[in-house]
């Protein structure tokens, strides 16, 4: 490949996270101006991670279905083999929710700390079939808001000593484009492996840290400092271009099968899409004789 196919290759590709900062921007700007000179209360600016976040639920509901349209891999054909008792991190507002298959579905939680999202995401729910068994909760997915969250709805029973998630609660959990925002990766998704059940599933298209080392280019990973220093986690909702997302999952527990694979692995925002399943509990030996008996 001569530099200038390389330049026609790979630079628009770099560069296209650019478009995205920028329209962030927009809304953070428009969303100051609101608090502004719409609401007259300028006060509300001395409160920054309000005004991030609300810039951030503004900017979904202007893009969120766009952005939701196309998605890595097999991510849609995953959510769609989803069954039982799910867990679903940050809906958003429920743009993913029609790949979600209501007949396969006991019950759904949706876990959205974005409370300005919430109407969609419960109005997305119903149109999809899932009124009744549709949970929204306002909470992110971290331990110390998911646990309080899921104990008020009363799937978790929390005592002092803390959750009774030992075995787990739920058949699936979801994470679509949300790891990279939550605070404390590590402890988060070793609290969700530890809601999973047994045997139970999770589904997983998770932008990460590009492998230049392996599969991605050095430009690449060297573009995600740039746009990190250029403000994206600030304006992006705290999203994080730079998590090695992959390994916190390999690392969160034991696992019966880790089928994660890289998705535009040379990109700026490269993605890793799969399904893992939770190693079943040994069972019992006395439960064991007794059947072979």
């Amino acid at each position: 490949m001569t530099f200038s196919q390389w330049v026609g290759d790979r630079i628009p590709t770099l560069l296209r996270p650019s478009i995205l900062l920028s329209i962030s921007l927009y809304h953070f700007i428009m969303t100051i101006v609101e608090i502004v000179f719409l609401e007259w209360r300028p006060w509300k600016l001395f409160d920054l991670t309000s005004v991030r976040f609300r810039s951030f639920a503004r900017l979904w509901k202007a893009n969120g279905e766009l952005m939701s349209a196309e998605m890595p891999g097999n991510t849609f054909q995953l959510l769609s083999e989803c069954k039982g008792v799910i867990l679903d991190i940050g809906p958003g507002s429920g743009e993913m929710l029609s790949h979600f298959n209501p007949n396969t579905i006991t019950a759904l939680y949706g876990a959205e700390p974005a409370q300005d999202l919430h109407p969609g995401l419960v109005k997305n729910a119903a149109k999809r079939g899932l009124k009744d068994r549709f949970h929204p909760l306002v909470c992110g997915a971290e331990p110390n808001t998911l646990i309080p969250a899921l104990n008020k709805s009363g799937i978790l029973k929390v005592t002092s000593r803390g959750g009774t998630a030992e075995n787990g609660v739920f058949d699936e959990i979801c994470c679509t484009r949300v790891l990279c925002s939550v605070p404390n990766p590590r402890q988060t998704i070793k609290s969700l492996y530890q809601l999973l059940k047994p045997g139970g599933r999770m589904v997983i298209c998770e932008h990460v840290a590009n492998p230049w080392r392996t599969e991605g280019t050095l430009a690449a990973r060297f573009m995600q400092l740039v746009y990190t220093l250029l403000g994206w986690p600030f304006f992006m909702g705290g999203c994080e271009l730079q998590r090695h997302t992959r390994e916190y999952l390999r690392d969160a527990g034991e696992w019966d099968q880790f089928d994660l694979k890289y998705y535009g692995p040379r990109d700026a925002v490269p993605f890793v899409v799969g399904e893992l399943i939770k190693k079943h509990a040994p069972m019992d030996k006395s439960y064991a004789e007794a059947i072979k008996k």
